[in-house]
């Protein structure tokens, strides 16, 4: 008989400076999936689950799915939430019968009340439900802290490649890869996980610029037959946890020595260029400036990376709508906003309604003061997104309702009641807006929008701007992150490898 692999994804990125507290109604809202219905629901999409399953039964394994739970980044998930999880973890895994391996696709940087690295947890709690001789093998998402305590409850760890993101399905294949080598081959396989103390801007983190491109060439000039994987994690800025930094897992098949000294050699390369992870910004009214000046056609990008919902932010900052609809002249132009107030009060208006309404900062007003605009209302909704783009196509992202507005100065505002995907056409053009017709165009994004827009854009300019995913991290208040750090600090000593726990 085929052996029988469950695979189960649990996917949510923690953002500790959030405003936001995170639920299991956060997982709800973008739908959890179990069973069968696995299966159907990822059908033609690129995320994990998918890659995995379809490669599980390439290999001759009957793939077994068990659940797959994903959420929008967001705040310290709470503890009780997280207890309904593994519940729910335990059921699908203990309602599956025999298992002879599993696949578990995380985030890797899940942070719960009481756990730094809510992912170990989870690997340990089901490492404890199947027993110490079932394998599991571990996906993260380029972005993901990985832990000692993660390397220690499974038999292969493994991350995107791609930021832009746009491997997620080949993500899950690779591990279904390293599932066949070891019940089909019998290797025995272990990870090595080694950190350099650095903490980089987001926008820095693009694997097919450099300078990160290299260290992914070389990564890459190592893998061989004994050498299974090599993944790189730049980790997410946002989290101020105590064992953190940039972080490389090598995939082996034994030679844990050789293991050890590809990290190192990587390690070593990343510290010889640390200096070079520098993110150019601008203030808003230079980088609006600059865009209109350089438009030649094609759409102008101004990433706010500063509260960017994908990266665990309130997305009620309202600063750069501020200075588009004050701007003083005609801007043809699409921003984004939550207020979920202002939508409920514009909602029962009609289409072509002159509404004034009082936009942003309800949820998280640490970081400024809602403007008032007075505009038409000229579309409403409540139709979920449906990504188009490379990264995660397919997937359904509830953003509640919806409303567009449109100022004197022909600037086309969508405030949503939740972060919409702005990294992603699809997360304006649901509304109706064309962005093809645009100037300028506001994303909430360090860089995942490049592929999204990928030949549809110009110039795109990055915004100096405090907030929880501020790419001028320095401005945020670590107090757990070892020192000195890379980002942080400034740090001409010797290497330094973070300590565990």
């Amino acid at each position: 008989m085929a052996k029988r692999v469950g695979v189960a994804s649990i996917i949510q990125e923690t953002n500790t400076f959030s405003a936001n507290q995170s639920t299991m109604q956060d997982f709800e809202l973008q739908g959890i999936w179990l069973g069968a219905d696995v299966v159907t629901q990822s059908q033609g999409m690129n995320i994990e689950v998918a890659g995995s399953l379809e490669r599980l039964r390439a290999h001759g394994f009957e793939a077994v799915p068990l659940m797959r739970a994903w959420a929008m980044s967001g705040g310290v998930f709470l503890d009780t939430e997280l207890s309904k999880v593994k519940a729910l973890l335990k059921q699908e895994i203990l309602s599956a019968s025999k298992l002879d391996g599993l696949i578990l696709n995380l985030h890797g940087a899940l942070v719960s009340e009481r756990d730094d690295h809510t992912d170990a947890q989870i690997s340990e709690f089901a490492r404890e439900i199947l027993g110490a001789d079932i394998p599991i093998v571990i996906t993260h998402d380029l972005h993901g802290n990985p832990s000692r305590r993660i390397v220690a409850a499974s038999n292969a760890l493994i991350g995107f490649r791609t930021y832009p993101h746009i491997d997620q399905g080949d993500t899950g294949r690779r591990a279904a890869d390293l599932m066949n080598e070891l019940l089909s081959k019998n290797r025995r396989l272990g990870t090595v996980l080694k950190k350099l103390n650095m903490i980089i801007p987001a926008e820095t983190m693009g694997t097919s610029d450099q300078p990160l491109l290299q260290i992914r060439e070389l990564a890459d000039s190592l893998i061989d037959d004994e050498i299974l994987d090599i993944s790189l994690f730049p980790v997410q800025p946002w989290i101020d946890v105590s064992e953190i930094g940039f972080g490389i897992t090598v995939v082996h098949a034994g030679n844990i020595e050789r293991a050890n000294a590809c990290a190192e050699v990587i390690r070593t390369a990343l510290w010889n260029i640390h200096k070079e992870f520098q993110a150019k910004l601008y203030s808003v009214e230079d980088a609006i400036g600059l865009a209109i000046k350089g438009y030649q056609g094609k759409m102008q990008m101004i990433a706010q990376s500063s509260d960017a919902p994908t990266g665990g932010s309130t997305g009620d900052d309202s600063r750069v709508v501020a200075a588009l609809v004050n701007y003083g002249c005609d801007i043809p132009s699409a921003c984004t906003v939550v207020d979920a107030p202002a939508v409920d009060k514009a909602f029962a208006q009609s289409i072509g309604d002159e509404v004034s309404l009082a936009l942003g900062f309800t949820i998280d007003p640490r970081w400024g003061s809602p403007v008032t605009v007075h505009a038409k209302l000229v579309n409403k909704g409540e139709a979920p997104v449906v990504l188009t783009g490379p990264a995660m196509t397919g997937q359904v992202v509830s953003i509640g309702r919806w409303i567009v507005l449109e100022s004197a100065n022909k600037v086309k505002i969508l405030v949503s009641e939740s972060g919409t995907t702005t990294f992603d056409p699809a997360g304006y053009e649901i509304a109706g807006i064309n962005l093809d017709e645009c100037v300028i165009v506001h994303v909430r994004s360090p860089l995942l929008y490049k592929s999204g827009f990928a030949g549809r854009y110009g110039q795109a300019f990055s915004l100096d701007l405090d907030g929880p995913t501020t790419p001028n991290i320095k401005k945020l208040k670590f107090n757990k992150v070892p020192r000195p750090m890379i980002g942080l600090d400034e740090f001409d000593g010797e290497l330094a490898e973070v300590s565990s726990d």
